[in-house]
Parts: structure tokens; C-alpha cells; sequence
């Protein structure tokens, strides 16, 4: 059985745009979503738009929050700004990059443990551009569901 891994973008919001779109999430996400899909000319003014819409990750911070939290997790592993969870018993592959302006979380389940830790942070919103699947992390409920 082929388990299809699913691929989310996550963003810091400005805040006041994040008052503005809380209860309409759509338009946030089409308009991350025109970035991402944008074609290679464009890059600078997708850069122009990223730059009004999206705050930048305390990487450091994350980066170590995440390692205090998982560190005696057997399935647990990072390297650099990247943790895997490879739990053979909950069938999770997760892996999650840490990056300047955005995170990127692959995974093979629905919510992934690393949702919990990332709840704590607010105004950040995920996106799967693929999938057409986006929601504020803030309105979910923690616990692995598979996909």
C-alpha cells in the first residue's frame, strides 16, 4: 500500500492582515497561493508580496523548542533546521524544515505531533498548494488521524 505524503507550507501572518482574513481564510490562501505557483520572472515581485504578508520564523527558538520536546522520542531525529518523526507504531513519517520565512511540513498523517508544538506560535497559517487544503493552526485539534 502506497501511503500518499501530503505537503504543507506554514507562514507567520502579519498580524493585522490576520485579523482581516481569521474569518476568511480563502482569500490568505489564494493569494499564497498566486505566489507560489508564480513563473521564475516574477520571483522579485512575489518577493515584494511574501515580504507584506508574511513575518519572519524565530528559527532558533523553534528549532530548539522542537529539540527539548522530542529529544527522548525514540523515533525522533534532526539535523540542522530539519526534525523527522519516524513512529513505526503510530505509521507516522513527518518531516519538518524550518526556514527563514516559512515552514514546510511533510507528512503521511493528518496531524502530525509536530502540530502540537507549532500551536503555540501564533499567526501561523498552512498551506498545501497542491491539495487546495489550508487552515490557521490555532483552530485544531491536536492527535494523529491517517490520511
Amino acid at each position: 500500500m502506497v501511503i500518499k505524503m501530503r505537503c504543507f507550507y506554514i507562514f507567520k501572518i502579519n498580524p493585522t492582515l490576520e485579523i482581516l482574513t481569521k474569518n476568511n481564510p480563502y482569500e490568505l490562501y489564494h493569494t499564497l497561493e498566486t505566489i507560489y505557483f508564480r513563473s521564475s520572472d516574477d520571483i522579485y515581485l512575489g518577493n515584494v508580496f511574501v515580504k507584506q504578508i508574511v513575518e519572519p520564523i524565530e528559527r532558533k527558538e523553534l528549532d530548539i523548542s522542537l529539540f527539548k520536546d522530542y529529544k527522548n522520542n525514540y523515533f525522533y531525529m534532526k539535523y540542522k533546521n530539519h526534525h523527522m518523526m519516524n513512529d513505526i507504531y503510530r505509521r507516522e513519517n513527518t518531516k519538518l524544515s524550518i526556514y527563514k520565512t516559512y515552514l514546510k511540513l511533510e507528512t503521511n498523517v493528518v496531524k502530525p505531533c509536530f502540530l502540537k508544538n507549532l500551536q503555540k506560535n501564533p499567526h501561523l497559517f498552512a498551506c498545501d498548494f497542491e491539495e487546495k487544503d489550508y487552515f490557521w493552526l490555532d483552530s485544531l485539534n491536536t492527535g494523529a488521524v491517517f490520511i
